[in-house]
């Protein structure tokens, strides 16, 4: 197939498929690669930490600095962003939106690599990718890090966190996480990736784990932080 032919076919699947706003489902047009103007202009952004959280993370786990991109509120529209790359399968706005965010981190404050929150393997093989991984590459070619997916492994398969109250889903995710290669990071300052953080347990489960490595530093990012942490 030629280069003329290729380009005339990519432009009759647009037409027969147009791409569509993962937000309000408006049709997309050029240069609107994931959200139209419209929902992007009105994402509720962050500009990269929020001091307050941070402080409350580092009085309790010692989490150096959470940064995000966006408030997350199932009430809004804007957490189908989250919902289209968990259970949409889209990884390639799964990567976009991580080099938003690390794009946004303009003081990467000496982060050396990156650690993606894991899926059960299980959870993984049924949905085929891990969003945190994928989260996690954009951020790291923004900042010219590593990702090191083998330093943490989930080893309980939890039920889904949506829907549990806080109480609830620091129970669920209680020992669900264990260290696997952990030299690799010994000594540096590393950003532990997720989705979303809500109540924070996930990331408080992941940091007992963690902290137990050599000279480990720890910051945590998230695409959507939700108000009540």
């Amino acid at each position: 197939m030629t280069l003329f032919t290729s380009s005339i076919f990519s432009s009759f699947f647009r037409l027969l498929y147009p791409r569509a706003c993962v937000v309000c489902g408006d049709v997309l047009v050029d240069g609107e690669p994931f959200l139209c103007s419209a929902c992007l202009s009105g994402l509720p952004l962050n500009e990269g930490v929020d001091e307050e959280a941070d402080e409350a993370l580092a009085n309790d786990l010692g989490v150096g600095y959470l940064y995000w991109l966006f408030r997350y509120d199932r009430a809004s529209d804007f957490h189908k962003l989250v919902y289209a790359i968990k259970y949409r399968s889209n990884r390639e706005l799964g990567v976009w939106a991580g080099k938003m965010l690390g794009e946004r981190m303009q003081d990467d404050r000496g982060i050396d690599c990156v650690i993606p929150v894991p899926l059960h393997p299980e959870r993984e093989k049924e949905r085929g990718f891990n969003q945190a991984f994928m989260i996690g590459m954009g951020i790291a070619s923004v900042l010219g890090v590593r990702v090191e997916s083998g330093v943490l492994s989930r080893v309980v398969n939890t039920p889904s966190q949506t829907g549990l109250e806080r109480g609830q889903r620091a129970d669920n995710v209680a020992e669900a996480f264990e260290l696997r290669d952990t030299v690799c990071v010994e000594g540096c300052h590393v950003l532990l990736v997720d989705d979303v953080v809500i109540s924070g347990a996930t990331i408080r489960a992941c940091m007992i784990e963690l902290s137990k490595i050599k000279g480990v530093r720890v910051s945590v990012a998230c695409l959507g932080k939700s108000g009540s942490i």
